[in-house]
């Protein structure tokens, strides 16, 4: 065999080779493509040691990050990928790196990263109240970016519900609405029933703290003084206790509130004569006091302290009453399926290094190593980043087949 003809079968199986590894690549499973891929699976072909080209142009190893990707270095003790930046939707890169958005708490305004800018919006936080928490909703009623979100439009008088509607006189707003609902008096900014306050009782600030002037030497069981219909001095049931013969009329002569507890009594619960069947009990499970056979209307089970739990799928008891599944890890989401526990790694990771202990450690969207699956490598020596889970190809240069 000649020189001229084993340098023309070198070539040919060289064009035969890099033909088969186009092909390979341009029909690389995993994700579907993000911004910067060709959309058209292009298909080559070898016939003789020619490539031909079907539906578009062969496709190439690509190395330059596709808009809007960057690479951007990584926080402390994170690795940093290729092309593992979104510059359009990253809160701590956004548009560029290192260009974080901001927070502006004590204004009641944030920023999220929309298409590449920090755009503005409202921050509503429970407000603290002496017994609890009230929801709030900050809006920018005035349109200014100093001040951000001044108004609370949920107890706001003069933005009662939205922006610019104004109570009438001396009316306050209660959760987004003026005035108290019907039947309750606005009390130092407290809707309450002045009928039955004992420290409201007919006018806001009328407290009910001493026994009427013919009071009984021992009161009857279960009661105290207190307000009712507006006036203090009046037998009234303590607690759950209730009044089910309706006797509190005849004062002293009466037995009391001979219902000791309506949330445990068979007989009376929640309410006089409601009286429970064999196998009910008295419970609330999310509607109030009422006769039920336990835990049955959730398709739970039973459990200590009278908690109905759903032992199929609740990962605190999951198989058994209290019975929790092992802690989540890193990038991991714990779960009971059908009374059995579960860790499955979170979207997008995978746990490639068979080590539990440090959970789903790899982003399959950005890992170069484990790019879409584990194992599956981008060209990292070329360079080649990995772009939601897809090994970054683009079209040849001119010339090369």
């Amino acid at each position: 065999m000649s020189t001229r003809t084993v340098t023309i079968a070198l070539v040919s199986a060289a064009l035969v080779l890099a033909c088969a590894q186009r092909a390979e690549l341009a029909s690389d499973p995993g994700p579907s493509r993000g911004p910067g891929f060709d959309e058209t699976d292009a298909q080559a072909e070898c016939d003789g040691g020619a490539c031909v080209e079907a539906g578009s142009a062969a496709l190439c190893v690509a190395t330059a990050c596709p808009a809007p990707y960057a690479t951007c270095p990584a926080k402390a003790g994170a690795a940093t990928h290729r092309c593992g930046t979104n510059l359009q939707n990253d809160q701590e890169n956004c548009g560029s790196c290192g260009n974080a958005c901001p927070r502006f708490e004590p204004i009641h305004m944030i920023s999220r990263c929309v298409k590449g800018g920090c755009e503005l919006e409202c921050l509503s936080t429970p407000r603290p109240l002496p017994h609890g928490y009230a929801n709030t909703e900050f809006k920018n009623c005035n349109g200014m970016l100093d001040d951000g979100c001044e108004v609370d439009v949920l107890s706001d008088a003069a933005n009662c519900g939205v922006c610019g509607k104004a109570c009438g006189p001396n009316q306050r707003c209660f959760d987004g609405k003026c005035g108290c609902p019907a039947g309750l008096t606005d009390c130092n900014g407290e809707c309450v029933d002045t009928q039955n306050d004992d420290v409201n009782c007919g006018t806001c600030g009328t407290m009910c703290d001493a026994p009427p002037p013919d009071a009984c030497a021992t009161p009857p069981e279960n009661t105290y003084y207190g307000c009712r219909a507006g006036k203090c001095g009046a037998l009234k049931c303590a607690g759950f206790a209730a009044d089910c013969n309706g006797d509190l009329a005849s004062k002293c002569a009466s037995n009391g509130c001979e219902v000791e507890d309506i949330t445990t009594d068979r007989n009376h619960c929640g309410g006089c004569g409601i009286k429970c069947a064999a196998g009910e009990e008295c419970r609330d499970e999310g509607d109030g006091y009422e006769c039920l056979v336990p835990c049955k209307k959730s398709g739970g089970v039973l459990c200590a302290y009278g908690r109905c739990a759903d032992i199929l799928n609740d990962p605190d008891s999951c198989g058994g009453c209290n019975t929790p599944c092992p802690d989540a890890g890193p990038n991991q989401v714990r779960s009971c399926v059908k009374g059995l526990c579960a860790v499955e790694c979170a979207a997008g990771y995978a746990d490639c290094n068979g080590d539990p202990t440090d959970g789903c450690e790899t982003d399959l969207r950005i890992h170069q190593a484990s790019c879409g699956a584990c194992g599956h490598a981008c060209d990292i020596g070329a360079g080649q980043p990995c772009v939601e889970g897809k090994c970054l190809v683009g079209a040849c240069d001119a010339g090369v087949r």
